[in-house]
């Protein structure tokens, strides 16, 4: 199980550094499946598909955890056509007009009776919880489902999490960009996305292109700030940062390291495993940015 999207947040008091422990924290918010009539259901379920295994699995100070969500698929379309013509048939069998309040209370009672027949889309958000660093790392970017993902969190563990206090990243990256100075841990790669702070609109999309090239650099020095960044990590981990400090398209830079693991006899073995490789250059990566971009009096405070 890889990240391929990663939003890092801090965990603000200890939590339980037990998986089994975890896991019955979680237990009273495990994922049950959505009432007939109702648009939607979120739970904890286990982070791995296999019949009993819990809802926590941790290996080397990293606890792996999941959040199910269930969604009906019942487009506005839908219901907006089927209330139409149940206003059709009332005006003509009581010849009068359907007024605006009638028309809402229609199309809440439609909405319910479509829900029980709509059909569910699933989808699962996986985060570990990083006992050690005290970090909450969760595989999406989407704002929306980052804040879903933390509520059901609090539920379960009480007001332990919270962002970091960055600086923000467009500054320094286009800094590095600017003056060609950057951390030797670091390799700038070849795709950014560019945007003029004075004309939001105009933005500029460099893929496979050297980012040091006169023609890029002009656009630099001409006020462009580099919102997004394609970089590379020791050579090892490959990723994009944005400028709300989300890590896109994380990849190894050697792929072969994850087929290595694929003989190993059962899931959980690769899942440890997987665990195991991730949570570590994730945690030298982390302190690396942590270190560029956290604001230096909470860097001070930790």
């Amino acid at each position: 199980m890889w990240f391929k999207q990663v939003q890092l947040l801090k965990l603000t008091v200890p939590v339980e550094s037990s998986a089994p422990a975890l896991a019955e924290l979680l237990e009273s918010l495990a994922f049950t499946p959505c009432l007939p009539m109702m648009p939607s259901s979120s739970g904890w379920v286990p982070p791995i598909d296999e019949e009993g295994a819990p809802l926590a699995l941790g290996v080397n100070g990293c606890i792996m955890i999941c959040l199910q969500l269930e969604e009906k698929i019942l487009p506005a379309s839908v219901v907006n056509h089927a209330m139409k013509e149940r206003v059709k048939q009332i005006e003509a069998s009581e010849s009068r007009k359907v007024r605006s309040k009638e028309k809402m209370n229609l199309k809440e009672d439609i909405t319910h009776t479509l829900l029980t027949r709509a059909f569910s889309k699933y989808t699962r958000l996986y985060a570990y919880l990083d006992t050690r660093n005290g970090w909450l790392v969760i595989n999406t970017v989407s704002p929306g489902k980052t804040e879903l993902f933390v509520n059901m969190l609090k539920k379960s563990l009480g007001e332990c999490v919270e962002a970091f206090d960055v600086v923000k990243p467009s500054a320094i990256i286009t800094h590095w960009l600017k003056n060609k100075n950057y951390p030797q841990t670091i390799s700038i790669e070849k795709s950014c996305v560019l945007r003029d702070p004075e004309k939001q609109n105009r933005v500029i999309r460099c893929q496979e292109q050297d980012l040091f090239d006169g023609s890029i650099q002009s656009l630099v020095k001409d006020g462009c700030e580099a919102i997004q960044m394609a970089l590379c990590w020791y050579d090892r981990l490959n990723f994009v940062l944005a400028d709300d400090f989300t890590l896109r398209s994380v990849r190894l830079a050697d792929d072969d390291l994850i087929d290595t693991q694929d003989d190993l006899e059962t899931k959980q073995q690769k899942f440890a495993a997987d665990l195991v490789m991730m949570t570590e250059l994730f945690t030298g990566l982390f302190n690396d940015l942590l270190g560029i971009f956290v604001k230096q009096n909470e860097a001070a405070a930790a």
